[in-house]
Parts: C-alpha cells; structure tokens; sequence
C-alpha cells in the first residue's frame, strides 16, 4: 500500500512539473505577445491572468464600456474573436481572441459589475392563508 501511494504522488509530481514546463515555455514563446497585451490592457482592471500551456487566460470585470475598451484593444493589436456579446445583456461573457501570426491564444472571461434587478412580469399562483383562532 506504501509503495503505491509513493508511485501515485511521485507520478502527480512528475506531472506537476511537466505542466509548469509547458507552461513556461509557451510564455518564454509567446513573452513578446504577451507583454504587448498587457500593456494595451494597462487602463483595464484584470481580476487575474495565468497560462494555461496553450493560452493565457484574462478574467475581468467591470461595465459595458470596460468590455468595449477590451475588444478596441485586441482588436487594434490584430487579434480577433471567437465569439461576440449577444444583443441580450448577460452577467458574463468569453471568447478566445486569436491573431493570423502568432501562436499566442488569449482567453477571455469577461464579469459584469453592472447588474440590475429588472421587473420582467408579474405571477399568481395559490398560496395557503392562515391565522391563529383561540378556544
């Protein structure tokens, strides 16, 4: 049982290791890229950034006008989308952004701040009524 248990985070370890290598080396490919996205970024609060070993991965949150300064600077660095916001506003929103000459794939998971509470109908529906009747 000791030996197996050895095997399996010795494997874990080795596994660990190979990810963080990966990960390290698409960085070190893609350090120029990178960096040219981080600063066209600079103005734009970023919740997080990593790499995953094939992209790197962007959370931000914030308004309508936050999402729109995102596209403007991808857009003006040559990447393009996936995907583009609905018409219909949602809480959230992602898309890889991808340029024709580079490798370098970025992910981007786009948060709200600016979320209402909105009536959007009305309902009837039973609901049992009860008072307290004293003997």
């Amino acid at each position: 049982m000791k030996n197996s248990v050895q095997k399996l985070v010795g494997t874990k370890l080795i596994e660990t290791q190979e990810l963080a290598d990966k990960q390290t080396a698409y960085y070190n490919r893609n350090k120029l890229q990178v960096v040219a996205i981080a600063a066209a970024l600079h103005k734009i609060d970023v919740q997080s950034a990593s790499s995953t070993g094939n992209c790197i991965d962007i959370n931000i949150a914030g308004d309508k006008h936050t999402l729109q300064a995102v596209f403007a600077a991808f857009r003006k660095m040559g990447y393009e989308p996936t995907d583009r916001p609905d018409n219909e506003p949602t809480s959230s929103f992602s898309c890889f952004w991808d340029h024709p000459d580079f490798e370098c794939r970025f992910w981007l998971y786009f948060s709200s701040t600016k979320c209402t509470r909105v009536k959007v109908g009305t309902e009837t529906r039973e609901v049992p009524l009860y008072e307290t009747v004293c003997e």
